[in-house]
């Protein structure tokens, strides 16, 4: 094999992240959307920004799946796409943080940060460049 073809470890890494956070982003839309829906048919309607929230939740996960399956395909929108999403992350988890949220964003925090420094590699940019 040559280089070009052997996907960097830091990458590797990236992908079971982006699998995780995509299963995770799976199980929290719908278990969300679940709750608002039955909100919603018991007639309270302050529930309609949690259907959105878990509407967007499932999308992004569909999103992440995507990059993380074209990964392999040195496709490199993937890596902007990747960094715009944990970007977004980072910054809604510290707003979380701030805010009072449970000491449970940290892990997402952590994570975002841990990917952003992985597409920082020099290695990992490289597998992007068509």
């Amino acid at each position: 094999m040559t280089e070009a073809t052997i996907m960097p470890r830091p990458l590797k890494n990236v992908r079971i992240l982006l699998w995780f956070q995509a299963i995770s982003n799976i199980l929290a839309g719908v278990l969300v959307t679940m709750v608002a829906l039955n909100a919603l048919d018991h007639g309270d309607e302050d529930a309609a920004l949690p259907l959105v929230i878990g509407i967007i939740s499932l999308i992004i996960a569909v999103v992440l799946a995507v990059c993380a399956v074209m990964i392999s395909r040195h496709a490199p929108w993937v890596r902007t796409t990747i960094m715009t999403l944990e970007g977004i992350t980072l910054v809604a988890g510290v707003i979380g943080l701030v805010s009072g949220g449970a000491i449970t964003l940290l892990i997402g925090i952590g994570i975002a940060i841990g990917i952003l420094f992985s597409l920082s590699n020099p290695a990992v940019k490289e597998w992007f460049i068509p």
